[in-house]
């Protein structure tokens, strides 16, 4: 929510700048008047559509790459007793892990701070808004009033000029001049009151910002404008219609919501009058503006799934002599559990890095790829500890017929996706006998080739388990059918994949990875006699991110009351494969949270997960929600 008013404020400000630059002494008034209520829509539903945009698009692929290079496909596991997926290339050993443990600091929060004073603001700004309608609402009620075509007269009997808000027009008493009257009447068939209302509520959540201001005293200007420039397009005469304008300068608009005839922007007015030749460049202008538009779009636009890793800068890790993987920077390794970031581009010659209980090294290698030495705990750095990881794209190049084992532009497709790779082995690879008499596990890295036509080619075990297991894996790749051919530089090309097929003969968990799965859940408690009915949805778009979307019903004397609908809260969790796990939710705006906030813990039963919410326990009497897959 805060980092939505932030860019919201942004947003307002820098095009108020942007109108201020190029339109501010333009006579477009009705262009004038659009760019300034677009510029406050857009601004104020920034946010919003930049986290559609952020879900919808497809996120930009993160590739996979181990030691062995080529494109790592999800994992396919194989077991003595069924057939399970999981995505994840390595596990980490969970005996030798320690569990994280996380402690809610008492600790001043200065964001929270910032949080109550804009609430207090935002309600003051509120009352003001209130108090100003609702004096405009006692006039209408208890003033004389008399319908006229296309509008209603109200007569207030007090020297407050003339003014009018929607379909009243406000007037001292029934003798006014008939110009003022034109005037109130164009405003009204305008519909100027609908935007001021708009800023008016603009200002009740930008309230700390002075440029909303500016923008509902410019909007107020050309409403006097287009109104001025109406009354003289009858034929009446501009000397005289500007002497009114003198006269009637010194009226006070009580309410500042309405539409002032005598609005104190005279010597303006008076000009704009006189003025007739239209602006030129108007169209030029504009379309300059657009290019500001998109930047604060895409700035605003906030991904979940995977990580993009388009914008990230690389830094190549070395591993053993003579293997190499491309990280994000800065590198992040997970250890017991715990995600940490590896600041690799400080290590000029040799760091140490303490990371939890371990003790990490780096060494710059100082060759031409830039790479470097990593060990933990005095071994080499391990592909399990990998969190996220892209491929180097300086190889895609070269002969026609070389492999290609990085990104492309259009990367080989497999008949009905990925999905349907994964169920293509699962249907056609079964689990040696011999290899389950002599209890024989472990995890076959086959390596192939899709060629320019989509066939399969060079099939290999890069590395394998034993003969049995081997073979199996190779048979089933052998016998894939064709891919949609991958393309680079408008040609077919060649494209290198490694797929990892796991045999287990211990097959008790049914379930080793949330990744891609959808839930709901429901949920009942009561608190202070009142009865809360949450719905909620639990989606797992990886192996580390989430989105809950929550529905908040509650129930007092019979009477239900949605206290909050569609609300969604983006999580980061861990799952150890087996039956249990901890969810760590995020802001609503999906940035981290500001203080420190224990994790919610999960368990995974046959059907269903079970999710402990303490924090629900002590706001509607909710402690835990059973979830079933959807």
């Amino acid at each position: 929510m805060a980092t939505s008013i932030i860019s919201t404020a942004i947003a307002v400000a820098v095009l108020w700048v942007a109108y201020r630059v190029l339109f501010i002494n333009s006579n477009r008034l009705t262009f004038n008047r659009a760019f300034l209520i677009v510029a406050l829509g857009f601004s104020l539903l920034l946010p919003t559509v930049g986290l559609y945009i952020g879900r919808s698009t497809p996120q930009i692929v993160s590739y996979r790459q181990n030691m062995f290079q080529g494109i790592m496909l999800d994992e396919v596991i194989i077991t003595a007793e069924g057939i399970r997926i999981n995505t994840q290339v390595e596990e980490i050993d969970e005996s030798k892990a320690a569990p994280v443990v996380a402690t809610n600091q008492r600790t001043f929060n200065f964001a929270g701070l910032l949080w109550k004073i804009w609430l207090i603001g935002a309600i003051g700004a509120a009352l003001v808004f209130l108090f100003k309608l609702g004096k405009i609402i006692v006039i209408i009620i208890k003033s004389p009033k008399k319908k006229m075509p296309g509008y209603t007269a109200v007569f207030t009997g007090k020297e407050h000029g003339s003014y009018s808000f929607f379909n009243y027009a406000f007037f001292p008493n029934e003798n006014v001049n008939a110009e003022i009257v034109r005037h109130e009447m164009s405003h009204i068939a305008h519909h100027h009151s609908a935007d001021i209302l708009f800023v008016e509520l603009m200002m009740i959540i930008q309230w700390f910002n002075p440029f909303i201001y500016l923008y509902k005293r410019e909007l107020q200007s050309l409403h006097e404008y287009m109104a001025d420039r109406d009354v003289v397009a009858t034929g009446i005469d501009k000397q005289n219609y500007m002497m009114l304008i003198l006269q009637q300068c010194t009226a006070v608009d009580f309410s500042n919501m309405s539409n002032n005839f005598s609005f104190l922007l005279t010597k303006k007015r008076i000009k704009m009058i006189t003025q007739s030749k239209k602006a030129k460049g108007v169209v030029i202008k504009a379309l300059l503006t657009l290019p500001l538009f998109a930047l604060l779009l895409f700035a605003n636009c906030k991904s979940i799934g995977q990580n993009n890793v388009a914008n990230e800068s690389r830094t190549t890790i070395k591993i053993g002599e003579e293997s190499y993987v491309t990280f994000a920077d800065p590198m992040e390794i997970n250890l017991d559990g715990k995600d940490y970031t590896l600041d690799i581009n400080s290590v000029k010659k040799e760091k140490t890095f303490k990371l939890g209980d371990h003790k990490v090294v780096a060494k710059n290698n100082n060759d031409e790829r830039k790479s470097y030495t990593v060990t933990v705990d005095g071994k080499p750095f391990d592909l399990k500890y990998l969190v996220s990881m892209i491929l180097d794209d300086t190889d895609v190049s070269g002969d026609e017929d070389e492999v290609l084992k990085g990104p492309i532009e259009v990367m080989p497709e497999y008949p009905g996706g990925p999905n349907a790779l994964v169920k293509y082995v699962q249907n056609n690879l079964k689990y040696p006998e011999s290899a389950k008499k002599n209890k024989q596990e472990g995890r076959v890295f086959v390596s192939f080739v899709v060629e320019k036509d989509g066939s399969i080619s060079n099939v290999s075990v890069m590395r394998g388990v034993c003969e049995e297991l081997d073979n199996e894996a190779v048979r089933v790749v052998k016998t894939l059918p064709k891919f949609t051919p991958g393309m680079h530089g408008g040609k077919p090309v060649r494209v290198q994949y490694t797929l990892p097929i796991a045999f287990k003969l211990n097959g008790e968990s049914t379930m080793t990875t949330l990744s891609g799965t959808n839930w709901e859940g429901r949920g009942i408690g009561v608190m202070d006699g009142v009865t809360y009915d949450m719905f909620m949805t639990m989606s797992f778009y990886d192996n580390y991110d989430g989105l809950f979307v929550m529905k908040l019903v509650s129930e007092e004397n019979g009477k239900k009351n949605v206290v909050f609908k569609d609300v969604a809260l983006d999580f980061k969790y861990t799952f150890d494969g087996k039956s249990t796990g901890s969810i760590q939710p995020k802001n609503p705006d999906g940035s981290d949270l500001g203080e420190a906030q224990p994790p919610y813990g999960f368990v995974v039963k046959e059907k269903s997960i079970v999710v402990n919410f303490y924090d629900f326990k002590n706001d509607c009497g909710i402690e835990e929600i059973t979830f079933v897959k959807k």
